[in-house]
């Protein structure tokens, strides 16, 4: 890997890590000011709610021009608010630090698709490694920037953890000077697609080629299934398993940690496709509710099963990455990309509002094996996009075959 794909993980890893720090502050100085639930809420859902709104939007913005000016903004516009919102904690306005740190994120939403869709220009035959780090720091700033944000709490002021935020991002800025990601070249295809856009049309792309549209299903389907397990555990530690707290920051820990390690399931990932992948973390939610139960000797089987699906999902997020990478042209690949970012962080947050719901109507065992069905489900709906494109590909053989 180059240089300067080094140096775009980086930048984009501190950058993202660096919006994320100021959120459980927020939060808690919220909770403080209004003693009120649904204010809490509405706080915590701004910090999801521009990506699914905003992704898509972004991505099309990716695909008209230059990638790396994109990102360079986006990147200044971060620093700014957040520094706003460093100053508006020190003034005590809580309503106008949640809104700079809002505008940061909102700054923040066209730098993935951007830069996933730049990647393959610039990593030339390293393309898979890095997309598979980029994917793995892009996830991982969700859980980690608020870990930071958390433990800088009683350490700091409240407003020096938002300056710490805006930091973070401006050494991220620093480390992306002097590269470069080129505008799209229309029509243009770096592999073997199916597909070319048609004249950039999202929708042409997705009704066309089967292989981006088993993509966007993956990464639903994927956060789905994490982002229910991960709220469903709350119930099962405490209801079925008796652990309580402490077993369930244990267990929450060891899926998170399971994310970060996904670069290690590199050798594996010739044999991994989308389905394979889904199906995989199916049978870990199925290992996690067969076993004993965590607190009568199924701990550490259960520690690994959650690990295990942690990694699967980040490692079936960068295969779906890549395969739109390489499946779709690339003046409209960012625009895909976004729409993928959108359609997988609103899919975690539709899940998040349901879990907890069917937990309550059906109790956390009968909620886990609903999930364990949808995800076999979801696996055999990922296989049969791989079914539908390879009867595509013979149709197009035969037609080769007889205009010859």
């Amino acid at each position: 890997m180059n240089w300067s794909t080094r140096r775009l993980i980086g930048s984009h890893a501190l950058a993202a890590l660096g919006m994320s720090i100021p959120w459980p502050a927020l939060l808690v100085l919220v909770e403080r000011e209004t003693s009120s639930a649904l204010v809490v809420g509405l706080a915590a859902a701004a910090r999801l709610a521009p990506y699914v709104a905003l992704s898509w939007l972004s991505g099309r913005l990716a695909d008209r021009r230059e990638r790396a000016f994109i990102v360079r903004l986006s990147l200044v516009t971060r620093i700014t608010a957040l520094f706003g919102c460093a100053v508006a904690l020190h003034f005590g306005s809580w309503t106008w630090a949640l809104a700079a740190a809002t505008a940061a994120i909102v700054a923040g939403t066209p730098a993935y698709p951007a830069l996933a869709a730049g990647i393959p220009s610039l990593a030339g035959q390293a393309r898979e490694q890095a997309t598979r780090l980029l994917v793995t720091v892009e996830v991982a700033s969700f859980v980690v920037g608020p870990a930071v944000g958390g433990l800088l709490l009683d350490r700091l002021p409240i407003a020096a953890i938002a300056l710490c935020s805006a930091l973070t991002v401006a050494v991220g800025a620093v480390l992306f000077i002097g590269i470069a990601l080129p505008s799209p070249v229309s029509g243009e295809l770096e592999s073997v697609a199916e597909v070319a856009c048609e004249p950039s049309s999202v929708a042409a792309v997705l009704r066309t080629n089967p292989a981006a549209r088993q993509a966007l299903w993956t990464v639903v389907a994927l956060n789905v299934i994490t982002s229910a397990i991960g709220l469903l555990l709350l119930d099962l530690t405490g209801d079925t398993w008796q652990t309580g707290a402490s077993g369930f920051g244990l267990l929450t820990a060891a899926l998170g940690a399971g994310g970060l390690a996904a670069p290690l399931l590199a050798p594996l990932a010739a044999r991994l496709t989308m389905p394979r992948t889904i199906g995989a973390i199916s049978l870990a939610v199925i290992v996690v509710l067969g076993i004993p139960g965590f607190a009568n000797g199924g701990g550490v089987v259960t520690i690994m099963a959650l690990a295990a699906m942690g990694a699967l999902a980040v490692e079936g997020e960068s295969l779906a990455t890549s395969v739109i990478q390489m499946s779709v042209a690339e003046d409209c690949r960012a625009s895909v990309l976004g729409l993928a970012d959108s359609a997988m962080i609103g899919a975690a947050m539709i899940a998040s509002v349901v879990a907890p719901v069917a937990g309550s109507m059906f109790g956390p065992v009968g909620a886990t094996v609903a999930l364990a069905v949808f995800a076999v489900v979801a696996a055999a709906v990922a296989a049969q996009f791989t079914s539908d494109r390879s009867r595509a590909s013979r149709s197009k053989q035969s037609a080769r075959g007889s205009s010859q």
